[in-house]
């Protein structure tokens, strides 16, 4: 039985996560520094701490952007390498079930419609094949 459906749901996913990350890595951060050049008329202290909470903003941003194309990687790469024709899957799925929960918590509702329904389609393909397998 073909899995098809299913990498290109996660294919799907991965792309998108790439896009979410580099224009978060890539544009959100010019933007906070740009934001955070506007220290007029403010005493030294409160420069400064200005000045460290746009630093913390960025990190967390950059991270932040980091993350979501790490995950695009390691799913791009795990899909190439688990997810096979005729094949049962019982792990990767979980996985695909654990990320979605993960990308609930970060509000990114693409990934987790995405993750998923390739999660849910993989482990609907499961009782054919095993269906499959035990005739033979």
């Amino acid at each position: 039985m073909s899995r098809s459906f299913e990498r290109k749901f996660i294919y799907a996913a991965c792309i998108w996560q790439l896009v979410t990350g580099a224009l978060t890595v890539f544009f959100y951060p010019i933007y906070i520094r740009a934001h955070s050049g506007n220290l007029e008329n403010l005493s030294f202290a409160q420069q400064k701490g200005i000045e460290s909470y746009f630093s913390s903003l960025y990190s967390f941003t950059v991270t932040y952007g980091v993350f979501f194309m790490v995950v695009a990687v390691i799913n791009f790469l795990l899909t190439r390498k688990l997810v096979k024709d005729g094949t049962l899957q019982y792990k990767f799925p979980l996985y695909l079930i654990c990320l979605s929960g993960v990308c609930y918590f970060l509000n990114d509702y693409l990934s987790l419609a995405l993750c998923l329904a390739a999660a849910v389609i993989a482990l609907a393909k499961n009782k054919p094949l095993k269906t499959i397998s035990s005739n033979n």
